[in-house]
């Protein structure tokens, strides 16, 4: 499996043949980034599948949808993210809530739980192919994630590392200590920090070099395709 981190929670991830793109956002809002976006995903000449965790502009952008119209893109994502979507023309838009799974190009996409208390269709991904790698999009740890997640035996997780707090609602989603948390509990064999490139939820490179999950842990450079 190689994977690109473009910035925020995109990744582009080739893995048994396919290739696909999570929480693609650039083009639009680029003020929100705390780092410039490493990757112009413009450029792909194929792209079979996109994962849409939620229907937030740093998750879901405009310019996503018109490449997955030009390249054909199949794109699996949470019932809002998918209505959007076919409004705007893309024929295979699938859209799915926890428990639910999708068979495409020999993958097996399951939604899975996730916790955000801005986007309560939220979901996140467990993808089975040569390998099998669970992507959190913006999720706050919860027991009955846990629980979803006992079932698999995930090769890599990307995980959620940084977020906001608000009066009276708190946390929305999980920092380096939350995901730490539900890694433990998930036993995936390697971790890779995501969601801390967003202004107001910008990592340091010493804060994700210090942070010690109790798993295996692989920080992405962005724009370089790594082999997990």
């Amino acid at each position: 499996m190689n994977v690109t981190l473009v910035g925020q929670s995109t990744l582009l991830i080739e893995m048994s043949g396919v290739s696909m793109l999570t929480d693609p956002w650039w083009g639009r809002y680029e003020f929100m980034r705390g780092a410039p976006m490493a990757l112009n995903p413009e450029g792909l000449p194929v792209l079979e599948l996109m994962l849409v965790s939620h229907n937030h502009i740093d998750h879901f952008c405009p310019a996503a949808v018109d490449l997955a119209r030009r390249l054909g893109t199949t794109i699996i994502a949470s019932p809002r993210a998918a209505r959007r979507a076919r409004r705007r023309g893309i024929a295979d838009a699938v859209s799915v809530t926890p428990g639910e799974r999708v068979e495409r190009r020999g993958l097996t996409v399951h939604a899975v739980p996730a916790f955000h208390p801005f986007a309560k269709d939220a979901v996140g991904f467990v993808v089975e192919g040569e390998k099998v790698f669970y992507f959190s999009g913006d999720t706050r740890y919860h027991p009955a994630l846990v629980e979803s997640l006992g079932p698999f035996h995930i090769d890599v997780a990307f995980v959620q590392v940084a977020c906001s707090r608000y009066p009276l609602v708190g946390e929305d989603g999980m920092d380096l200590a939350g995901a730490a948390r539900l890694l433990g509990e998930v036993k995936p064999r390697l971790a890779v920090p995501i969601h801390y490139q967003v202004k107001g939820k910008t990592l340091s490179a010493e804060e994700l070099a210090a942070w010690d999950p109790p798993c295996g842990k692989a920080v992405l450079e962005p724009g370089v395709a790594t082999s997990l």
